[in-house]
């Protein structure tokens, strides 16, 4: 049986997890002043500074609480806020490097024929003359870190074989640093990523029995995922008003699994 652990409450502030704990990290942070998260969080602060301040108290406390050795992978892409383009990914490559972490990969998560892009901008050539080029995004990123050095000598012969890769499956769709996945289409959350995605990092990045963090947990597909492989899981919402969703998505039951916490001064 695995343990689950659901807070609702700030990610910036995890001391519901001990030092060097957790053996993987998947998140899709919020995007910065383009989606309606609601309620005051990160994704609803307006200046672009202040925003990537708040990431660097994620992000460090994410260092404190990952095992030596282990992997952060964070999935986010560029945003137009007003009439600026801002290159989140590439400020957040600073912003990790300088929590301590080590830079292992940048995966792109390519959404078939664009889907998934923005519809405001889903025809972006519609001028024939130049100078007017802004291409459709149809990429994000997966920013891949690692805290360390990874000792292979700590995980068993068990260990290895329960948690075994389908190597031919794992050759046709992860072989490459591009990955072709189709977007979420039920709208459970503003920003969900698809099962696909935290489905194949943590078939990679784990063994069964250890434990996953997603510090912006949103509908809570993380600890879906992470349940159903057999790893133990920790997510942190700030949006008291996703918590029935969340229970609905991982088949929540009062008993030894899964435990809440329910901080005392977040919203509805």
């Amino acid at each position: 049986m695995t343990k689950n652990l659901i807070v609702i409450g700030d990610c910036r502030n995890m001391a519901e997890i001990k030092d060097n704990s957790v053996q993987l990290i998947v998140t899709s942070p919020p995007y910065f002043n383009v989606k309606d998260y609601g309620t005051d969080n990160i994704g609803s602060i307006n200046e672009y500074e202040t925003y990537l301040r708040a990431m660097r108290q994620v992000f460090s406390e994410c260092y404190r609480v990952l095992d030596e050795g282990r992997y952060i992978c964070v999935n986010i892409s560029d945003i137009i806020s007003g009439e600026k383009k801002l290159p989140i990914p590439c400020h957040f490559v600073g912003i990790l490097q300088r929590a301590g972490f080590q830079y292992r990969e940048d995966i792109l998560w390519k959404k078939p024929s664009g889907l998934g892009s923005s519809k405001r901008f889903g025809n972006r050539i519609l001028n024939p003359y130049p100078m007017y080029y802004y291409p459709n995004n149809i990429y994000e990123h997966i920013l891949v870190f690692r805290k360390g050095k990874f000792d292979f000598k700590k995980i068993t012969k068990e260990e290895r074989a329960t948690s075994k890769i389908d190597i031919e499956y794992a050759k046709k769709h992860w072989n490459t640093d591009i990955w072709e996945i189709v977007p979420e289409t039920k709208n459970y959350h503003p920003a969900m990523f698809p099962q696909a995605l935290p489905e194949a990092l943590i078939k990679l990045y784990t063994y069964e029995d250890e434990t996953v963090l997603d510090p912006f947990l949103g509908s809570g597909t993380t600890i879906k995922v992470a349940k159903s492989l057999r790893r133990n899981s920790i997510g942190y919402e700030i949006n008291k008003a996703y918590l029935d969703i969340i229970k609905s998505k991982i088949g929540y039951k009062e008993n030894s699994e899964f435990e809440i916490i329910i901080r005392g001064d977040m919203s509805e």
